[in-house]
């Protein structure tokens, strides 16, 4: 069972975050040394992935621990087998690594700590034996389906000029901007996700339609005309760690679109850069955005060095990113209660 409270969490997941390189080491010298076919196939690079690839596991399942949420940990083993498989690899060799893991890091912990990790593994372990559809594509057929389809194709073939312009016309016919963040740009990158998942498309095509779509983002950005009235000062941030940031950028200019003075400061920032600009500023609202589980930690951080540092004069603080659409009930418990989980419920909260 896993600790009861969010303290006993916390200090279990620190607990497995300071074990993590010496389980990664040793898991992969083991499963090279039963598994000798893998140093011939895949020789050094292989064992540099394994061991990055434990250091993940590990990641992801103190970050489910600490929200106390094994379906995070399960959804993240569902996503990996799929991953893994549509590159050939079966689900079985996952099953193994979660096995490997259980075996390495029990002998560090207390009794109960090991229950609640042996129940968390276990759960991941469920996962990757019932066969899961790969993640869909999606082709709307909303208003903005055909633009959604456009710039899909424009963004994956490498084509800025046309990737552009496919939203600049969508702009000129009378699209609204947060549409075209939401139907169009969000939607498209949820399809690179999937097909980069799914081995259809290469990495580098999967961050080149992730910058095109940056470059699109920051081509549009002038076209925006703030409301005739000011809502407050905002900064939009991600947390150290987090290597995501178009969803962010898109909650900074709908924000600022709709009246707020906002400071969009990218992501994975030092925490103590957020506090100086929540300084510098003075902020009403701070807008956290985490992608990943495995960042949790970093946002629980963040919010409690803002709760400190700030007092009675602490910012209304809002969380958003697929992370805390997972375990929403997170958020209360690290002293936040909002939780957003798309930009036009962000709208409707934040821009009366």
């Amino acid at each position: 069972m896993t600790p009861g409270t969010f303290s006993e969490r916390r200090n279990l997941a620190q607990k497995l975050l300071s074990i993590k390189e010496n389980v990664a080491q040793a898991m992969t010298s083991e499963f090279f040394t039963i598994h000798p076919e893998w140093e011939a196939r895949y020789g050094e690079r292989g064992r540099q992935c394994c061991t990055a690839d434990a250091r993940f596991h590990m990641e992801f399942l103190a970050a489910a621990i600490e929200a106390d949420s094994p379906q995070a940990f399960g959804d993240y083993a569902r996503w990996t087998a799929r991953m893994l498989g549509a590159r050939g690899i079966g689900a079985h060799t996952l099953e193994e690594n979660l096995t490997q893991l259980e075996t390495h890091i029990l002998p560090a912990l207390l009794p109960g700590e090991r229950d609640a990790v042996s129940a968390f593994l276990c759960e991941g372990r469920q996962a990757c034996t019932v066969p899961q559809p790969a993640s869909a594509t999606q082709s709307s057929d909303g208003p903005l389906g055909l633009t959604m389809r456009a710039f899909l194709t424009a963004i994956l073939g490498g084509q800025r000029r046309t990737a552009l312009g496919v939203i600049e016309e969508a702009l000129s016919s009378g699209a609204r901007q947060v549409d075209i963040y939401v139907d169009v740009i969000a939607e498209a990158l949820h399809n690179v996700g999937a097909l980069w998942e799914q081995n259809k498309i290469s990495v580098a095509q999967e961050h080149m339609a992730s910058v095109i779509s940056q470059y699109v983002i920051a081509m549009i950005y002038p076209r925006i005309v703030p409301l005739d009235k000011s809502l407050g000062k905002m900064v939009v941030t991600g947390v150290s760690g987090e290597q995501h940031q178009i969803g962010a950028n898109l909650v900074a200019d709908a924000m600022e679109e709709n009246g707020w003075e906002v400071r969009f400061l990218g992501t994975n920032l030092p925490h103590a850069s957020v506090l100086s600009t929540i300084d510098e500023t003075s902020a009403d609202v701070l807008c956290i955005s985490t992608t990943l589980v495995a960042n949790l930690p970093s946002a629980v951080e963040l919010v409690r060095s803002v709760r400190e540092r700030f007092g009675a004069r602490v910012p209304r603080i809002v969380l958003g990113g697929s992370a805390f659409q997972l375990v929403p009930q997170f958020a209360k418990e690290i002293g936040s209660s909002e939780v957003i989980p798309d930009l036009r419920q962000a709208i409707d909260a934040l821009c009366p």
